[in-house]
């Protein structure tokens, strides 16, 4: 059973400064993922079908060969915010007014920052933002609310939400004269969303986000983008700035990420930045040569992968019944 998610209003901005985490999509590669390409030199897949060298002027829409194998950033979005729900029901039957400001508002802002942060994946990509907000992220929107958490509730709600005792233990007390679900009511909200399946859909999403992290790895050092980061920082110099790569300007030290506004020298950069990336169509290039390493992933674990497309479409069609049923906040205390 997975962890307890811990609710954010503003979830969708819980990571403003580190959104090239996103790039990864996964903390650390596994060992037996730098092997499963094997058959050649460290670091070689033995296979890498060609892939057509697209040139777009943005990332988003450029769909890599591993993201059928993952819910859509809707799908990712409504199934958090359906724990949530079913976890606020679960704990208003235990006298909790839990999550008291959650409405399906949550979909649309979480949607609309993983958007921008896949946008970004080989650095920004967007014309227009980069105009208006050079490197920094879209602002929170005005009037939030502070986030309700899960450290923020008494002793007694977190193990009812948990299932554990304050020292780890199951939980064995009844709570207002009820027994405590198994893994408390964030893990009844688990099994209500994503079925008894639960572990083996996390099983497969973890597998998908290692060989997506090992791609994206491997395709930093390939030759071909070596050489286009090469002549994205030729293009650069003739506009007046020095950077041997796109996240060389995004991490210059001039830049303060967490202030409200960007400086006139930030969007210089990042104006000149995207303007470069066009002319050497530096993201066709990287996207291509992801999607080859991504390919070779794919034949690699041919079985894995079928069985994770077929809890992925399973939960899938669930989604609908899902919202019908809990897209709604629980009557008052």
């Amino acid at each position: 059973m997975t962890a307890p998610r811990v609710y954010t209003e503003r979830a969708a901005f819980r990571l403003r400064t580190a959104w090239l985490a996103v790039l990864s999509a996964a903390a650390l590669a596994t060992p037996f993922l730098v092997s499963a390409c094997g058959g050649g030199p460290p670091g070689t897949p033995a296979v890498r079908p060609p892939v057509a060298t697209p040139a777009p002027t943005t990332t988003v829409g450029l769909r890599l060969p591993l993201n059928v194998y993952l819910p859509t950033v809707g799908e990712q979005a409504t199934g958090e915010y359906l724990v949530y729900r079913v976890q606020q029901h679960c704990m208003r039957g235990y006298g909790s007014r839990y999550l008291p400001h959650l409405s399906s508002d949550y979909i649309g802002t979480t949607v609309a920052t993983w958007r921008e942060y896949e946008s970004r994946r080989y650095g920004i990509s967007e014309r227009a933002i980069a105009a208006e907000r050079g490197y920094h992220l879209a602002e929170e929107p005005g009037g939030a609310r502070a986030p309700q958490i899960a450290t923020a509730l008494s002793l007694p709600e977190r193990e009812v939400l948990s299932g554990r005792t304050a020292d780890g233990r199951a939980s064995s007390t009844p709570a207002r004269g009820h027994v405590v679900p198994d893994d408390g009511c964030a893990g009844q909200a688990e099994r209500a969303v994503h079925t008894d399946d639960a572990e083996a859909v996390q099983r497969g999403n973890d597998l998908v986000a290692g060989l997506r992290h090992e791609a994206f790895e491997r395709s930093r050092s390939d030759p071909r983008v070596a050489a286009v980061n090469r002549t994205w920082s030729s293009c650069m110099r003739s506009k007046g700035f020095a950077y041997r790569d796109p996240d060389a300007a995004l991490e210059d030290p001039r830049w303060n990420l967490r202030s409200t506004r960007p400086s006139r020298a930030e969007i210089a950069v990042a104006t000149a930045d995207i303007a470069c990336k066009l002319r050497t169509n530096l993201l066709g290039v990287n996207f291509a040569v992801e999607a080859e390493y991504e390919n070779a992933a794919i034949a690699a674990h041919p079985q894995e992968l079928a069985e994770v497309r077929t809890h992925k479409a399973a939960e899938s069609e669930r989604l609908p019944g899902l919202m019908r049923r809990y897209d709604r906040a629980p009557s008052p205390l």
